[in-house]
């Protein structure tokens, strides 16, 4: 086997996805479904998804953390009103996700400045 062989480029995936398809990414990120349980839903490669998914600037990343990302301020934001009624509970899980939030936010100061 030459050395030409060897070092073969890595293959680049080419999916194509609708503004549909990325609003159903979207969706299924947002009820936690997996990259892979969503390649399967589109019928897309799993692999082509998956190594597109695991760039952070690709659409299919950015439809899948908006997608989570929405449906947590949708209910932080109910646990909010929830605790601001007075109900305990909800203003003590309110509290473990702020902090959970504040921890999150250090670690990216950490890392990005």
């Amino acid at each position: 086997m030459s050395s030409e062989n060897k070092s073969l480029p890595k293959a680049t995936y080419d999916i194509q996805l609708t503004s549909e398809a990325l609003q159903s990414i979207e969706q299924l990120a947002a009820v936690n479904y997996s990259p892979r349980k969503i390649a399967l839903y589109l019928q897309v490669s799993e692999r082509g998804f998956m190594a597109l998914w695991k760039n952070p600037e690709h659409e299919i990343r950015r439809a899948y953390d908006r997608g989570q990302l929405v449906a947590k301020f949708e209910v932080d934001q109910k646990l909010l009103d929830t605790a601001k009624k007075g109900n305990i509970t909800a203003a003590q899980q309110y509290e473990k996700s702020r902090q959970a939030n504040e921890i999150e936010n250090l670690k990216e100061q950490m890392l990005y400045g």
